[in-house]
């Protein structure tokens, strides 16, 4: 399980459902790195992959290839590196 620390920033829906769920998060660099130590963990275990805060818990199944988006923002100095994990059917 890939338990997500840090402050939590605004939100967008319901973890229960039944439509869209996002929550951001502000995290140091060592909480950071924790997590995506942890989700490489969980992505190389293989199975359900599970992410979750102090009020909800998510995942799913990944079904192969996983998708990752990279983008950056020349004016601003900002990458943005966006995994996509979808169930597998």
């Amino acid at each position: 399980m890939v338990n997500i620390t840090g402050r939590m920033g605004k939100s967008v829906g319901s973890p229960t459902g039944p439509e869209k769920f996002e929550q951001e998060f502000y995290l140091t660099i060592s909480e950071a790195a924790t997590l995506f130590r942890e989700l490489a963990q969980e992505i190389e275990a293989g199975g359900r992959v599970v992410a979750s805060a102090s009020t909800w818990s998510l995942g799913v199944d990944p079904m192969q290839p996983i998708k990752i988006e990279v983008q950056y923002k020349f004016i601003k100095k900002e990458l943005e590196i966006q995994v996509k994990l979808k169930e597998n059917p």
